[in-house]
Protein backbone atom coordinates (compact mmCIF):
# COMPACT_ATOMS: atom_id res chain seq x y z
CA UNK A 1 0.00 0.00 0.00
CA UNK A 2 2.77 2.38 1.04
CA UNK A 3 4.82 1.84 -2.11
CA UNK A 4 1.87 2.63 -4.27
CA UNK A 5 1.74 5.90 -2.82
CA UNK A 6 5.71 6.69 -3.32
CA UNK A 7 5.52 5.82 -6.85
CA UNK A 8 2.61 8.64 -6.92
CA UNK A 9 4.48 11.11 -4.66
CA UNK A 10 6.47 12.91 -7.26
CA UNK A 11 2.79 12.74 -9.90
CA UNK A 12 1.53 14.61 -7.28
CA UNK A 13 4.07 17.24 -6.73
CA UNK A 14 4.06 17.32 -10.46
CA UNK A 15 0.35 18.60 -10.08
CA UNK A 16 0.93 21.36 -7.39
CA UNK A 17 3.29 22.57 -9.86
CA UNK A 18 1.46 22.56 -12.81
CA UNK A 19 -1.85 24.55 -10.73
CA UNK A 20 1.75 26.92 -9.83
CA UNK A 21 2.82 26.85 -13.93
CA UNK A 22 -1.01 28.07 -14.58
CA UNK A 23 -1.27 30.69 -11.81
CA UNK A 24 1.41 32.28 -13.21
CA UNK A 25 0.27 32.14 -16.95
CA UNK A 26 -2.97 33.48 -15.88
CA UNK A 27 -1.66 36.17 -14.05
CA UNK A 28 0.87 37.54 -16.80
CA UNK A 29 -3.03 37.09 -18.97
CA UNK A 30 -4.28 39.48 -16.98
CA UNK A 31 -1.66 42.32 -16.36
CA UNK A 32 -0.02 42.32 -19.97
CA UNK A 33 -1.91 44.96 -22.72
CA UNK A 34 -0.44 43.43 -25.65
CA UNK A 35 -3.24 41.38 -27.51
CA UNK A 36 -0.66 38.67 -29.21
CA UNK A 37 1.08 38.16 -26.00
CA UNK A 38 -2.94 38.06 -24.17
CA UNK A 39 -3.78 35.13 -26.57
CA UNK A 40 -1.00 33.34 -25.57
CA UNK A 41 -0.93 33.50 -21.92
CA UNK A 42 -4.52 32.79 -21.92
CA UNK A 43 -3.69 29.55 -24.46
CA UNK A 44 -1.20 27.93 -21.87
CA UNK A 45 -2.93 28.58 -19.21
CA UNK A 46 -6.11 26.76 -20.66
CA UNK A 47 -3.41 24.42 -21.75
CA UNK A 48 -1.80 23.99 -17.93
CA UNK A 49 -5.06 23.34 -16.35
CA UNK A 50 -5.47 20.52 -19.07
CA UNK A 51 -2.29 19.38 -17.65
CA UNK A 52 -3.66 19.70 -14.04
CA UNK A 53 -6.75 17.98 -14.76
CA UNK A 54 -5.24 14.95 -16.74
CA UNK A 55 -2.40 14.64 -13.62
CA UNK A 56 -5.52 14.48 -11.08
CA UNK A 57 -7.55 12.27 -13.13
CA UNK A 58 -4.18 10.00 -13.48
CA UNK A 59 -3.68 9.72 -9.44
CA UNK A 60 -7.77 9.30 -8.68
CA UNK A 61 -7.53 6.29 -11.20
CA UNK A 62 -4.71 5.07 -9.18
CA UNK A 63 -6.90 5.79 -6.41
CA UNK A 64 -4.36 8.33 -4.60
CA UNK A 65 -5.54 11.24 -3.46
CA UNK A 66 -4.29 14.53 -5.67
CA UNK A 67 -2.52 17.68 -3.48
CA UNK A 68 -5.49 20.48 -3.71
CA UNK A 69 -3.61 22.98 -1.55
CA UNK A 70 -2.83 24.86 -4.89
CA UNK A 71 -6.18 24.65 -6.66
CA UNK A 72 -6.90 28.70 -6.11
CA UNK A 73 -5.89 30.59 -9.11
CA UNK A 74 -5.20 33.87 -10.66
CA UNK A 75 -5.02 37.37 -8.27
CA UNK A 76 -5.91 35.49 -4.57
CA UNK A 77 -1.91 34.94 -3.92
CA UNK A 78 -1.51 38.45 -4.89
CA UNK A 79 -0.26 41.46 -1.87
CA UNK A 80 -0.93 45.17 -2.81
CA UNK A 81 2.61 45.83 -3.60
CA UNK A 82 2.08 43.30 -6.49
CA UNK A 83 -1.14 44.40 -7.66
CA UNK A 84 0.32 48.23 -7.62
CA UNK A 85 3.19 46.48 -10.05
CA UNK A 86 1.08 45.58 -12.20
CA UNK A 87 -1.29 48.53 -12.64
CA UNK A 88 1.87 50.75 -13.06
CA UNK A 89 4.72 48.68 -15.51
CA UNK A 90 3.42 45.50 -17.03
CA UNK A 91 6.57 44.51 -18.69
CA UNK A 92 5.62 41.67 -20.89
CA UNK A 93 9.35 40.24 -21.28
CA UNK A 94 9.17 39.79 -17.62
CA UNK A 95 6.22 38.01 -17.50
CA UNK A 96 8.05 36.11 -20.15
CA UNK A 97 11.20 35.49 -18.69
CA UNK A 98 8.80 34.37 -14.86
CA UNK A 99 6.63 31.81 -17.54
CA UNK A 100 9.84 30.32 -19.44
CA UNK A 101 11.27 30.09 -15.94
CA UNK A 102 8.49 28.17 -14.63
CA UNK A 103 7.85 25.91 -17.38
CA UNK A 104 11.13 25.05 -17.27
CA UNK A 105 11.46 23.92 -13.57
CA UNK A 106 8.65 21.82 -14.47
CA UNK A 107 10.16 20.32 -17.31
CA UNK A 108 13.32 19.01 -15.24
CA UNK A 109 10.48 17.23 -12.90
CA UNK A 110 8.73 16.06 -15.98
CA UNK A 111 12.18 14.41 -17.38
CA UNK A 112 12.98 12.98 -13.75
CA UNK A 113 9.31 11.12 -14.11
CA UNK A 114 9.51 9.84 -17.23
CA UNK A 115 13.06 8.67 -16.96
CA UNK A 116 12.50 6.77 -13.70
CA UNK A 117 9.45 4.65 -15.23
CA UNK A 118 8.15 3.27 -12.39
CA UNK A 119 4.21 4.52 -13.20
CA UNK A 120 2.44 2.83 -15.38
CA UNK A 121 2.83 3.34 -19.42
CA UNK A 122 -0.27 5.12 -19.98
CA UNK A 123 0.56 8.08 -17.22
CA UNK A 124 4.12 8.08 -19.22
CA UNK A 125 2.57 8.74 -22.20
CA UNK A 126 0.40 11.88 -21.16
CA UNK A 127 3.34 13.13 -19.43
CA UNK A 128 5.35 13.05 -22.57
CA UNK A 129 2.55 14.57 -24.83
CA UNK A 130 2.40 17.58 -21.78
CA UNK A 131 5.88 17.43 -21.93
CA UNK A 132 6.44 18.34 -25.48
CA UNK A 133 3.85 21.23 -25.35
CA UNK A 134 5.81 22.83 -22.79
CA UNK A 135 8.65 22.67 -24.87
CA UNK A 136 6.75 24.21 -27.10
CA UNK A 137 5.40 27.02 -25.51
CA UNK A 138 9.40 27.67 -23.94
CA UNK A 139 10.15 27.72 -27.42
CA UNK A 140 7.40 30.26 -28.08
CA UNK A 141 8.90 32.52 -25.29
CA UNK A 142 12.59 32.71 -27.09
CA UNK A 143 10.75 33.60 -30.13
CA UNK A 144 8.97 36.76 -28.37
CA UNK A 145 11.95 37.57 -25.56
CA UNK A 146 14.47 37.71 -28.74
CA UNK A 147 11.99 39.54 -30.85
CA UNK A 148 11.76 37.07 -34.02
CA UNK A 149 7.95 37.44 -32.91
CA UNK A 150 7.02 40.86 -32.83
CA UNK A 151 5.25 41.80 -28.94
CA UNK A 152 2.42 43.47 -30.74
CA UNK A 153 2.04 43.16 -34.02
CA UNK A 154 0.12 46.10 -34.98
CA UNK A 155 2.75 48.72 -33.39
CA UNK A 156 5.30 47.74 -36.61
CA UNK A 157 6.50 50.46 -38.52
CA UNK A 158 4.94 51.42 -41.63
CA UNK A 159 6.99 51.79 -44.93
CA UNK A 160 5.93 54.62 -47.14
CA UNK A 161 6.54 54.16 -50.54
CA UNK A 162 8.08 57.12 -52.65
CA UNK A 163 6.61 57.82 -56.26
CA UNK A 164 8.83 58.65 -59.07
CA UNK A 165 8.03 61.70 -60.83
Amino acid sequence: MEDRYSKFKKLNSLLIESFEAERIYYNASEDVQQVELKRFFNHETVNRNRFSYEISEQLVQADVEPAKEWVQKGNLDRDWREVRKALVKAKPLKLLKKCRKKDEENLELYNEIIENKALPKEILKTLKRHKETIESAIQKCLKYESGEEALDPSNRPRVRKLKAM
